[in-house]
């Protein structure tokens, strides 16, 4: 499996020229090249610019930009051209050119404007977006060292309660071997009483003799 790309962030600047017949976006990407771009238009008008290339360091740097794209552009004849010195120009024709009519013209500069501030407002939302969810990627990683903490900490646990489990049954063992070791010797003790009270009472001669010294008294004939 493919590691993840590790990716820095770029944001490059850009101009938006005009003239009678066509807008112009202008956007610098020192370092890239054609291969590395991909220049898009939805159907609702937006045209969004993306890329990415490797860097030395193994790591990859990556760009997106969106633009709201004027309602006088034909759509259908938007090109983008990109030069050796790595600025890309997109050319959006104008379906009327502004000559022929005064109002469009103020019409043009005015979505021309309104456009830059929507390109700008766009930046931002996305670079805020990326900002969240690098912060939501921290706090997750925290979680996760918590969470092996925790595991950790509950194994320790666990052990100490197996050991001290284990201490208490060797000492409960131990005890009871001395029990069963005192019952058999006191089963032995009573085993030989028993025979010797048997032997005494089987054997005449065991009677008791007069200790030495002991008067024994005598009988007249």
């Amino acid at each position: 499996m493919a590691a993840a790309r590790n990716y820095v962030d770029f944001v490059p600047s850009h101009d938006l020229l005009e003239d009678a017949a066509k807008q112009t976006l202008v956007v610098n990407l020192p370092g890239f090249k054609k291969e590395h771009l991909r220049v898009q238009i939805d159907s609702y008008g937006r045209l969004r610019i993306s890329g990415e290339r490797p860097l030395e360091d193994g790591q990859w740097s990556r760009f997106r930009k969106e633009f709201q794209v004027s309602e006088g552009c034909d759509a259908s004849g938007i090109r983008a051209r990109f030069e050796k010195d790595g600025v890309l120009h997109v050319t959006m024709p104008r379906l009327t050119p502004l000559e022929d009519d005064p109002k469009a013209a103020a019409d043009a500069a005015a979505d021309a404007e309104a456009a830059r501030h929507a390109a700008a407002a766009a930046e931002e939302k996305r670079r805020q977006e990326e900002m969240e969810e690098e912060d939501a990627r921290k706090r997750h990683a925290g979680e996760e060292d918590d969470y092996a903490s925790d595991e950790g900490e509950g194994a320790r646990q666990a052990a100490s309660a197996g050991r001290q489990a284990y201490g208490f049954a060797r000492d409960r063992s131990r005890s009871g071997m001395v029990r069963a070791l005192l019952l058999a010797v006191a089963v032995a003790l009573v085993g030989v009483a028993g025979l010797y009270a048997r032997y005494r009472w089987m054997d005449p001669s065991a009677e008791t003799a007069p200790a030495d010294g002991a008067i024994v008294g005598l009988s007249d004939h």
